[in-house]
């Protein structure tokens, strides 16, 4: 039987989707939903997309699906992510996670209590030298883990498209837009322990200057709210500790430098996930010597399809999701630790980034309540 699929959000990275199903077999892209009708037609027509809406919300009551894909801006994350899981699909969402911790683990519950797969479209996991290296890791090369270091900086990349620079749309700026890919990346290979306290700094240095030039684009000066550069420290449960920097923006020599290395007491690795240099470096010692290895070979796929097809491969029961979501979460809590930190002027705990209880009791009945009130309009409609 064929799998159905839907896409909510048709915009530039929805094309990397429907590329990636489209390598699959008995798997068919049945409807599409943005609110751009337009921008849902053209998707529609490049893609062969038979249906096409303007409001998710009527897709999802409409369509029999099986799973969705979310492709929407960060701020459209959790909402159609929610009531897709709600509705009893498996959902795959564009990264980052959510806009915020909160939205993380609303999206977490709704898919424990649905019981349906989620998701979240981390493709450095798939890039096949980081699986390599992430199987060797697991084995015990490195040993015991103790320290981190991840970084994902441009030189000049503010992009111009979109609305990446405005933090009511995106949630904040160069720290969760690329540096949530390469947080993932590095805490994953660490085994994914649990963050316990954040400190951090976020710094608006050249992203909202008039004479400020990026080969990315232009955009509105006057609307940059966002950071251009940050900074930070974790310290994870099991005595590990992380430091990160992610910028837009810097002085620095590379054009990029998404460098990640991982130090154990039996050796440390220095991944590059592509660009100039891309690859593995793994470094050790035995007796007086000290050993380099640069392993070779790697076979070149595409690591946005290979995320697709192991989707595809999770939604036939055929493979396990390899981005987990309460994963994501703890990255989702990184990065707001980060962004408190920076404004609190102090070190954060985890703990104090979820709300209490009661207010997400509140919050839920609110959107159920809502969410009945918008069923009952639809049916006066019809």
């Amino acid at each position: 039987m064929s799998i159905r699929i839907g896409i909510i959000g048709c915009g530039g990275i929805a094309g990397q989707h429907a590329r990636g199903y489209a390598t699959c077999p008995d798997v068919e892209i049945v409807a599409c939903a943005d609110i751009s009708l337009q921008r849902a037609q053209q998707f529609a027509a490049e893609f062969n997309v038979p249906r096409v809406y303007s409001d998710y919300r009527t897709m999802l009551a409409h369509e029999k699906l099986d799973a969705v894909s979310v492709c929407t801006p960060n701020y459209a994350h959790c909402e159609p992510t929610v009531a897709a899981l709600e509705a009893g699909l498996h959902v795959l969402c564009e990264k980052p996670m959510a806009m915020s911790v909160a939205e993380a683990e609303r999206m977490v519950g709704a898919a424990q209590r649905s019981k349906k797969m989620l998701t979240i479209g981390h493709h450095f996991r798939f890039v096949p030298f980081i699986r390599f290296i992430k199987q060797r890791i697991d084995e015990g090369l490195l040993g015991d883990i103790y320290f981190g270091r991840s970084h994902a900086l441009r030189r000049r990349g503010v992009p111009g498209w979109g609305e990446f620079h405005i933090r009511e749309k995106s949630g904040g700026g160069a720290l969760i837009d690329i540096g949530v890919h390469a947080l993932d990346c590095i805490v994953w290979l660490m085994g994914s322990p649990q963050p316990v306290t954040v400190t951090g700094k976020t710094f608006t240095m050249f992203g909202n200057r008039k004479s400020f030039f990026s080969a990315w684009g232009d955009y509105k000066r006057e609307d940059f709210d966002v950071e251009d550069f940050a900074t930070g420290f974790v310290r994870f449960s099991n005595g590990a500790t992380l430091s990160l920097a992610a910028s837009w923006a810097a002085h620095i020599a590379e054009n990029e430098d998404f460098t990640q290395l991982i130090l154990g007491d039996r050796g440390g690795v220095v991944v590059r996930p592509f660009g100039e240099g891309a690859g593995v470096r793994i470094q050790s010692a035995r007796d007086e010597a000290l050993l380099d290895v640069i392993p070779s070979g790697f076979p070149e796929k595409h690591p946005h399809i290979e995320e697709i097809q192991h989707w595809v491969a999770c939604l036939r029961g055929e493979a396990e999701v390899l981005v987990k979501p309460e994963e994501c979460l703890n990255v989702q809590r990184i990065i707001e630790g980060i962004y408190r930190s920076s404004e609190l002027g102090r070190e954060v705990r985890v703990e104090e980034l979820s709300p209490p209880q009661q207010e997400v009791r509140a919050a839920r009945q609110e959107q159920s309540s809502s969410a009945k009130k918008k069923s009952r309009s639809a049916n006066r409609r019809r």
